[in-house]
């Protein structure tokens, strides 16, 4: 019996630690899976880690501007922890590793394809495509991260900051705003 048990030792020693977590019990699985969608989407491995982060983790979101479609925000995105103040890359470095090795799941899958899909179908104004989108993160355990989310954006749109510096903004940006105010006043 004892020998029985260094065998097994010997294997997980020989395997590098703790046997793997499966991605659904992963408490990071959200980031991974947003880091799956980003990185297929073209963001390199940092700025998708960051993104990632950004959308299940973030803290408060607070916005400089808001005319019509263009916000200008800023967030702050919790790093992965240990910080480490000399090297702040650290946490996103890790992220990235880890959703590097993990494997592919239906849940991770689906999750990562979802996730794209919602993305894309906000770009294209496409209702149904949003609607079924969300259900199908829903199902797979969203609900919780999505409100987040979503009620981090609504604290940050009843904020009442002051307007932006508009002279900081492109000459292309502000023909939109004036665009944008002309059709608002067309509107009343």
């Amino acid at each position: 019996m004892g020998n029985r048990l260094g065998v097994k030792l010997s294997r997980v020693a020989r395997r590098g630690g703790r046997p793997p977590v499966p991605i659904e019990r992963d408490p990071q699985r959200f980031e991974i899976a947003c880091w799956w969608a980003f990185t297929e989407m073209g963001l390199g491995k940092f700025d998708a880690a960051r993104r990632a982060l950004l959308a299940t983790k973030g803290g408060p979101i607070t916005l400089e501007d808001i005319e019509g479609v263009l916000i200008r925000a800023t967030a702050t995105i919790p790093l992965p922890q240990p910080f480490d103040p000399d090297d702040p890359d650290k946490g996103l470095r890790r992220l990235s590793a880890k959703a590097q090795r993990a494997k592919p799941s239906p849940w991770l899958i689906n999750s990562a394809g979802l996730v794209q899909g919602v993305i894309m179908f906000i770009a294209s104004n496409n209702t149904t495509g949003i609607c079924l989108a969300y259900d199908g993160l829903i199902k797979l355990g969203w609900g919780p991260t999505i409100m987040g989310l979503a009620q981090r954006i609504e604290a940050a749109l009843r904020s009442n900051l002051p307007p932006a510096d508009l002279d900081k903004l492109s000459p292309a940006v502000r023909r939109v705003l004036v665009e944008l105010h002309h059709r608002e006043a067309e509107r009343k």
